[in-house]
C-alpha cells in the first residue's frame, strides 16, 4: 500500500478548517449566551417595573456648591479650557 501524501495533505486542510469553525462556533455561542443573559435581566428588570405593586423611588440631588469668589469679588473662572475667539 503505497503512501498518497496528496490526500494526507488534505484531510489535514480540512481538519484544520474544521477546528477554524468551531472556534468560531464557539466563540459565537458565548457571545449569544452573554447577551441572553442580559436580556434575562432586563426582562427582569422590566417585570419588577410593570408590576402592580411597584412605587418609584423619587431621586434626591445633592444641592450645589456656589463657586468660591476672587479677591475682586468676582466669581472665579469655570475649569476647563478657555474659549476661543475668533
Amino acid at each position: 500500500m503505497a503512501l498518497n501524501f496528496d490526500e494526507f495533505q488534505k484531510v489535514v486542510e480540512t481538519a484544520q478548517q474544521a477546528d477554524a469553525v468551531k472556534a468560531d462556533l464557539k466563540r459565537a455561542l458565548r457571545k449569544v449566551t452573554t447577551t441572553l443573559g442580559a436580556l434575562q435581566a432586563a426582562l427582569g428588570e422590566m417585570e419588577a417595573v410593570l408590576a402592580e405593586d411597584y412605587v418609584s423611588a423619587p431621586r434626591t440631588r445633592k444641592p450645589r456648591t456656589p463657586r468660591a469668589e476672587n479677591e475682586g469679588g468676582a466669581p472665579a473662572k469655570k475649569p476647563g479650557r478657555p474659549k476661543k475667539n475668533a
